[in-house]
């Protein structure tokens, strides 16, 4: 059991709490790129994205314990060889848009539920992120896994709650709404831009032992990272369309129903899922950082620089997220996911393939 946790299931729970937060755990990616499509068209896109996640990262985490590849430096030079300054680029971008729609979401659900001000949410964030990017991988790696355990909780009460409550209104959608075109390059966007993060977390998947075992991690991160889409795609169809002009859809959801007990909680576990994925992305940057270090001065960063490496970004990021988060969803990562594409997806499942295979 013990094995399973720590080889499968804890880079399952990395990958789905680093994409959950945000924007997704707010449900405006969902209606982004899955539920304007329809109801129907919306489960079609679910499928893209659910079988495009496990096949990406299946590979990446067997490709990754094959050359010891544990960093996202390491891995892309195994990958790209010297155009892994490409993706490196890219990233910097993906990096502060995700920390930028964390900041704004951050700010706006305590706002909204506990009237605590926008800058104290915000501010309450950066120190989390900080904090826990000071302590390191070992206490990243634990607090992700639990909250991804505590997530799936929620959703579950979550859904049973609007089910019980409105199953009727989401069989109606289904007769009502036909399927809109556009929802498999919508899905294959989605899954492309946050596939694109496998290399900034690998360092959760450095205890895989064997082929079965990364394959295993793979799918199993796959059907996790999607499960929150499925989720709330279905349930927001009680409140469809309105639903698709609302910037945080699942709070609006839940405050419909009246069930103010799950609101609360669904604002906390928000708030924690909005940190876990600032510290995700950040503990891979820092992870980065010390592979540089250790191949140039034979020693990694110190706590202190991790920690003050994560603010300086963090800071940065909050600037940007005065833009508002409906609109960096819309546009921010549309625009970076054909980029990582080019530079990690294709190259992943052919070059990576090729390479699995040789070796």
């Amino acid at each position: 059991m013990l094995n399973f946790v720590r080889n499968i299931f804890l880079p399952a729970a990395v990958f789905q709490s680093v994409i959950v937060g945000g924007a997704y755990g707010t449900g405006r990616e969902v209606v982004e790129y899955i539920a304007r499509f329809g109801p129907l068209g919306g489960l079609y896109a679910i499928g893209v994205i659910a079988l495009a996640f496990g096949v990406i990262l299946a590979v990446s985490f067997e490709f990754a314990r094959c050359f010891s590849a544990w960093n996202y430096r390491a891995y892309l030079r195994e990958l790209l060889g010297r155009a892994w300054i490409a993706y490196e680029v890219l990233f910097i971008a993906l990096l502060v848009l995700i920390l930028a729609i964390t900041g704004s979401a951050a700010g706006s659900v305590l706002n909204d539920r506990f009237t605590i001000p926008v800058n104290v949410g915000i501010g309450l964030m950066f120190v989390s992120v900080v904090l826990l990017n000071y302590f390191g991988r070992e206490l990243v790696n634990r607090t992700l896994a639990i909250g991804a355990i505590f997530l799936v909780g929620v959703l579950v009460c979550y859904f049973v709650g609007v089910f019980a409550s409105k199953h009727a209104e989401i069989a109606a959608a289904f007769h009502r709404h036909p399927v809109e075109p556009g929802w498999l390059k919508s899905g294959l966007t989605f899954a492309i831009y946050n596939s694109a993060l496998v290399p900034v977390i690998i360092y959760c998947a450095s205890s895989l032992k064997s082929r079965t075992q990364a394959m295993s991690a793979g799918l199993l991160a796959g059907l996790l990272g999607v499960f929150p889409a499925a989720i709330f795609h279905v349930s927001f169809l009680a409140g469809y369309p309105l639903i698709l002009e609302k910037a945080i859809p699942t709070y609006w959801m839940i405050e419909q129903l009246g069930l103010g007990v799950l609101l609360t909680i669904y604002v906390v576990i928000l708030f924690a899922t909005i940190v876990q994925t600032g510290v995700g992305v950040l503990q891979g940057f820092n992870e980065r950082m010390d592979g540089w270090r250790i191949e140039t001065r034979w020693v990694p960063l110190s706590k202190i620089q991790h920690a003050l490496l994560a603010g300086g970004l963090l800071l940065l990021s909050l600037i940007l997220s005065r833009f508002g988060i409906i609109y960096l969803v819309a546009k921010g990562y549309s625009s970076l996911a054909w980029g990582f594409f080019i530079v990690f997806t294709v190259p992943t499942l052919t070059i990576g393939v090729w390479k699995i295979l040789r070796k």
